[in-house]
């Protein structure tokens, strides 16, 4: 009898395990909290790469995840929220010419509304150096404390 019931319950177990993400995805596309989560990550993407174009220090600052990593396009690691905060504001946002990324998301993944990620395509574009280098940019964001953050950012060279 025992053996039965614990059998029961791990079939039931993985049953729920396994529908929980099938269920959590239905939802994301469907009305209700679903469709807040969505617009809620879209938004968290949205300032992310908006406060950089902007040069906003305080609302690039604030999107970012204390344990942030970065993979840079040449392979560089940068790990902690002051190795990626810092050479951003000190460094980029500090250039004295005129700078741009303009992107646009091509795929995105949202799992049970506390872990997501989007992937960009993108131009950083320098105007008057003639700059114009064409990126996939991924974004891994999770909800911590109630609000979505960046927390690991990967920027490829896109090969013509």
């Amino acid at each position: 009898m025992r053996k039965w019931g614990y059998a029961a319950l791990g079939t039931v177990l993985a049953a729920a395990a396994v529908a929980t993400p099938v269920a959590a995805s239905a939802g994301e596309q469907g009305g209700g909290g679903g469709q807040d989560c969505r617009r809620a990550f879209d938004h968290a993407v949205w300032e992310d790469m908006d406060s950089y174009n902007k040069r906003d220090a305080a609302r690039y600052s604030a999107i970012i995840h204390r344990d942030m990593v970065t993979v840079g396009r040449k392979g560089n690691l940068y790990i902690g929220y002051d190795a990626n905060v810092t050479p951003v504001l000190e460094q980029q946002f500090k250039v004295p010419y005129e700078y741009s990324m303009p992107w646009t998301v091509v795929h995105t993944v949202i799992e049970n509304c506390q872990m997501g990620f989007a992937i960009l395509d993108a131009h950083y574009l320098e105007p008057s150096h003639g700059i114009d280098r064409h990126y996939t940019i991924s974004l891994t964001l999770v909800r911590d404390h109630g609000r979505w953050q960046v927390v690991k950012d990967t920027v490829t060279d896109v090969v013509p």
